[in-house]
């Protein structure tokens, strides 16, 4: 039933759809090479998630504040979850922004290339600085942290 809704959901006319590409070996250093001596966030995030909901809400009230290639999105789910995923997207207003998925059929290996040190919480987000010095945070963030972030990095400019 969730699947016929979804593909219902997704040929409404007029719906936007994410692009997803696909988080492989070696998405990482494309995603920062794209970024260089500019600074971004990366967040990490699933549909079966409600503080990666709530959070993503959130970055979807501020994005249009954010610089345009200040905001990267990876869910954290497989293919099986694409349509919910679109569909979380679209409803906060994030379709425009990058977003990758999961591609390998070993989420572990994927988290590894992000961060050694994760294991899988939840919403997961890292702050990359200019220098591409980042910060490892797990939670929501706070509207105050985005908003920082978003004067910063749009100083920065």
């Amino acid at each position: 039933m969730y699947r016929k809704l979804s593909l219902l959901f997704l040929l409404l006319p007029g719906l936007a759809l994410a692009e997803f590409r696909p988080f492989t070996n070696g998405s990482l250093k494309e995603i920062t090479a794209a970024r260089e001596g500019r600074p971004f966030l990366l967040v990490l995030w699933s549909v079966d998630c409600p503080p990666c909901l709530k959070e993503l809400e959130e970055i979807g009230q501020l994005y249009p504040k954010f610089p345009a290639d200040g905001l990267v999105f990876i869910s954290t789910d497989g293919a099986d979850y694409a349509d919910e995923a679109q569909k979380v997207l679209h409803q906060y207003g994030l379709v425009e922004a990058e977003n990758w998925r999961f591609a390998d059929g070993f989420p572990e290996r994927m988290r590894y290339q992000i961060d050694p040190n994760w294991y899988g919480e939840l919403p997961r987000t890292y702050i990359y600085n200019s220098l591409h010095q980042r910060i490892g945070r797990s939670g929501i963030l706070s509207r105050k942290l985005l908003q920082q972030f978003i004067t910063m990095s749009n100083h920065i400019e």
